[in-house]
């Protein structure tokens, strides 16, 4: 019996109810066939008398929970002609952890709690430090792995060897699992988990891309579909003209994934022989008139050659457009994006008003946002922010390609276009911000002046009783420069500002009080007069978790000044 099926059993206990379905009695005899201290232990907890059925379905999910996080697999000795051989210890680690108590107070906080920005920035420090994680976190920081994959690549390089070690033992921890850190390329490429050789790939693809290239190419016959998948995808970084080969060979690879991927690395080759015939097939779908005007028309059938390229004749299940729809989208999504600029003689931005007046706007729409997703195309990071390819991670993606100093410059720009619209600024900003990075110290005035500005006085100004304020406050407090922490924390923490009801203006769209009580202000001006008082930090809420941010950042940041200076 496997732990899924133990929880599934506990949750049909608790969802039916004990009195009805008390302890499985899967999990009893799962617990009576061994005769470890471990299952002794377990046995005794579930069959020893408790107050109410409730009260030992409760100590049951308590200590199936504690043995699974310990790596045990009830049941498993079943299946085993041999003794379990004890677990080599791990090896020696390569990195001093820090002692410091209250550090790792503050890490166990930021680990279990903490956004994901401050997880991912933490660990990049530990990491930039050259320190791995304490002992005593390593089981929660493994946890919080499995549940959220995109903390991994920020998780591996500081679980150390302890926590590979571990890895081994629990198999929803078997993503940390491989060789040592300290091992050779060759011995992690022929002995390291899929992750530790994703990652080497990656890493030699950005300094001896050809030589990644070769160790991929001489081993694919040997990987599964999945593994070819994620180490194909490593040709993203690094990708040239010189990988063409490799790419035209897996556009006829068995998996269907992986000629659809190959498909798209060619498309970010503007110059490559694939690239080459879909931008003709294209041309060929469009037309212009005597005034100048273009349309397009895609064919009824695919020509059998398109398949060869990456294009499925036969539309999804979910798709609602007809034939004719699929097809334009399916070559739009590989078509270069430099292919609609040069031919069309438009900029992304009047493109995608084109592309609103076409009666193919639909397919033509998520063709381009397909295709701008494996692109990253910088000169489309307005089309990226605009309503019809509106998405956060595409422009933090793109935003990442940017040199520092140009993000900057954008995020000035927005400043002084939307003077009047700060929270909409602030979110531009977050949403636009890469994972682990923070608003230098010059932005990062600027913007605490600004908040000064418009919610220090007696009144706040623009609208900030919403949610969005609320979330624009807080992604303040996780990408504003430490050194500017202090001040903008002082927006919450100064005393309260006293004002005279009597002197003090109301809004001026709100009347003032007429000083006839029968003439009362309606409910709803009432309303409007008491959210105008209101800031964000007024909501417990919102004032503990920028607290809380700001806390955990000041404190993280001296204490790694502590460690680097030490």
């Amino acid at each position: 019996m496997s732990n899924a099926q133990i929880w599934a059993a506990l949750q049909q206990s608790a969802m039916v109810g004990a009195d009805r379905l008390p302890v499985p009695q899967a999990l009893v005899q799962a617990a009576a066939m061994g005769t470890d201290p471990c299952h002794q232990a377990l046995l005794a907890a579930i069959v020893q008398p408790a107050e109410s059925a409730a009260a030992q379905l409760l100590r049951a999910s308590a200590v199936a929970a504690v043995f699974e996080r310990a790596g045990w697999q009830p049941g498993s000795q079943i299946t085993l002609k041999a003794p379990l051989a004890e677990p080599q210890p791990a090896p020696a680690e390569r990195r001093p952890a820090p002692e410091d108590e209250a550090l790792k107070s503050l890490m166990r906080e930021v680990l279990a709690d903490g956004p994901f920005s401050l997880r991912a920035a933490m660990l990049r420090i530990l990491d930039q430090s050259g320190l791995r994680l304490p002992h005593d976190l390593l089981a929660l920081a493994l946890e919080q792995g499995r549940q959220a994959t995109s903390l991994r690549p920020w998780l591996d390089p500081v679980l150390g060897e302890r926590g590979r070690w571990l890895g081994t033992l629990n198999p929803q921890w078997s993503y940390a699992g491989g060789v040592e850190e300290t091992a050779s390329p060759e011995q992690l490429w022929q002995e390291g988990s899929v992750d530790q050789r994703v990652a080497l790939l990656r890493s030699e693809r950005q300094t001896d891309a050809a030589g990644a290239r070769e160790r991929l190419e001489a081993s694919l016959k040997n990987l599964g579909a999945k593994e070819r998948l994620l180490m194909v995808q490593t040709l993203a970084v690094g990708l040239s003209l010189e990988d063409e080969p490799l790419l035209e060979k897996l556009l006829r690879d068995r998996s269907r994934e992986v000629r659809e991927h190959a498909a798209q690395l060619l498309s970010c080759l503007p110059g490559s022989a694939h690239s080459q015939r879909v931008a003709g097939w294209m041309r060929a779908m469009l037309r212009q008139d005597e005034q100048g005007q273009w349309s397009i028309e895609p064919p009824e059938q695919a020509p059998e050659d398109w398949a060869h390229d990456g294009v499925v004749s036969q539309p999804s299940p979910y798709f609602r457009g007809g034939q004719k729809a699929w097809l334009l989208q399916q070559v739009v999504q590989l078509t270069p994006l430099g292919f609609w600029t040069q031919t069309l003689g438009k900029t992304p931005v009047q493109l995608m008003q084109w592309v609103r007046q076409s009666d193919w706007k639909a397919s033509l729409r998520q063709g381009l946002q397909h295709a701008l997703n494996h692109q990253l195309d910088v000169g489309w990071i307005e089309v990226a922010q605009g309503r019809e390819m509106r998405s956060d991670t595409l422009v933090q993606l793109l935003m990442a390609k940017l040199p520092p100093a140009e993000r900057e410059a954008r995020w000035q720009a927005w400043f002084e276009r939307d003077q009047g619209k700060l929270v909409d600024t602030i979110a531009g900003i977050a949403q636009s911000m890469p994972d682990t990075e923070y608003l230098s110290p010059a932005l990062s005035e600027r913007l605490v002046d600004a908040l000064h500005q418009a919610l220090g006085g007696r009144h706040a100004t623009q609208s900030w009783h919403s949610w969005q304020a609320d979330q624009a406050l807080l992604s303040c407090a996780r990408m504003l420069d430490v050194a500017s922490l202090q001040r903008f924390a002082a927006l919450w923490r100064q005393p309260a500002l006293q004002a005279d009801t009597q002197d003090e203006a109301a809004p001026a769209d709100v009347p003032a009080t007429p000083a006839d009580p029968a003439s009362a202000l309606t409910p709803e001006q009432q309303a409007m007069l008491d959210r105008s008082r209101i800031r964000p930090w007024d909501d417990d809420r919102v004032r503990d978790g920028l607290e809380r941010i700001v806390r955990l950042r000041l404190g993280l940041h001296q204490a790694f000044a502590v460690q680097r200076a030490a």
